[in-house]
């Protein structure tokens, strides 16, 4: 498997928790006050009211962070949602959560969602058409550690619009890390949609599974600038972008693998339409579509660089593209680019794909034969290797 921590399925666990509700203890201002010495009121009024000011602003930096524990003392997340803070972190035991129908609306600019086990132990299963999680106008929420998916039996289950299983609205900046999306519909981003001027980072995830009707089987940027890095994108299809669709957006897409997605139209693994997309060291493989089973890239001015595109059905078609989004220093089974700005075309030696382990082989052609700048430079130094595994962040989860 591909070693990176992040799970290829995630096994349904059973029972739902109950728990009670949590109190918060305020503190006022005039009670603060009244512990003050009368004799330090008398001398110094002005003293005696900035210490009452520190003493309050401290114990509102202490409670900044305060922990709300599910199902301890929440029954559901939504529950403890609702109840927080910004700046609250709300911890969720191992087990299956059921959301409600409409969903977690997520308005808090500053809150941290934690599974603390990790999403393998963790599900959070939505019942209803919409987004399993919302994050709204400009929230800046970290969601680590979950499955989020939905409950496959339920024959009426449709789709969302935006957003199968998670939302981000415009300006919001949410973290997306260490997750599990999986099995939701949509029209548009089965799995993440990204909302204009919204700037997600979507990091670490297993995204998997997911359709849209008709754009960003797995993710859908539009108008956006996400960070998408360090993922699995595998199996989600779309009409136009199976693994990811970029509408005139300015998305970074660096370190994922992006295999066995499928669009019944153009851009089996990813689709770049007036896009100033960013697509680099990743490795696309088994991707498939009529026009640009790895990528397709129309209009715009992506850059394309230190790539792996392997056995897609027709590995890259670009169409009205500039010169400066033709790949380099990539390698591309079908050769169409072979010996123009430092591409290869020989076999990568991956592991063991046929179980999802994209790893190169010692031997691999690739390594070390990125571009050169040391800019793209492995961490440890050495010139930058070609697809998932190279470039400056490739260190961690890879």
């Amino acid at each position: 498997m591909y070693k990176r921590g992040i799970p290829h399925s995630c096994p349904p666990l059973s029972g739902r928790h109950k728990g009670a509700k949590a109190q918060r203890h305020k503190v006022s201002f005039s009670s603060l006050c009244a512990s003050v010495p009368l004799c330090l009121c008398a001398s110094s009024p002005l003293l005696a009211v900035l210490i009452c000011l520190v003493f309050l602003s401290c114990h509102r930096v202490s409670t900044l962070r305060n922990k709300l524990f599910v199902p301890d003392e929440f029954s559901t997340l939504e529950e403890a949602v609702k109840n927080a803070a910004s700046g609250d972190i709300i911890i969720v035991r191992p087990g299956r959560y059921f959301l409600s129908s409409q969903g977690i609306r997520i308005t808090q600019k500053d809150l941290t969602i934690f599974g603390a086990s990790g999403a393998r132990e963790t599900v959070l299963t939505g019942t209803g058409d919409g987004p399993a999680i919302s994050f709204d106008k400009k929230c800046q929420a970290v969601l680590d550690g979950f499955t989020v998916t939905v409950l496959a039996s339920d024959p009426n289950r449709g789709g969302a619009l935006q957003g199968g299983g998670i939302y981000c609205a415009p300006y919001s900046s949410p973290t997306i890390v260490n997750n599990c999306i999986t099995n939701h519909k949509a029209q548009f981003g089965g799995g993440i949609y990204c909302a204009f001027s919204s700037s997600p980072r979507i990091l670490q995830n297993t995204i998997a599974d997911n359709q849209a009707s008709v754009c960003g089987g797995g993710i859908f940027s539009f108008y956006a600038s996400p960070r998408i890095q360090k993922n699995m994108l595998i199996r989600n299809i779309a009409h136009f972008g199976g693994g990811i669709m970029c509408d005139a957006d300015n998305s970074l897409i660096q370190n994922n693998i992006i295999a066995e997605n499928k669009a019944l139209h153009s851009g089996g693994g990813c689709s770049c339409i007036g896009s100033f997309a960013m697509l680099i060291n990743n490795t696309l493989s088994r991707n498939s579509a009529l026009f640009g089973g790895g990528i397709l890239g129309s209009s715009g001015e992506f850059l394309s660089a230190n790539n792996i595109l392997w056995k897609n059905q027709d590995d890259i078609c670009l169409i009205d593209f500039k010169m400066a989004s033709r790949p380099r220093f990539s390698d591309i089974m079908d050769a169409d680019y072979l010996g123009i700005n430092g591409n290869i075309s020989q076999d990568p030696l991956f592991i063991d794909p046929n179980r999802g382990d994209y790893r190169l082989k010692p031997d691999s052609p690739c390594l070390h034969a990125g571009d050169s700048q040391k800019r793209y430079n492995n961490p440890d130094g050495s010139r930058n290797t070609i697809g998932a595994q190279g470039g400056p962040d490739a260190g961690v989860g890879i």
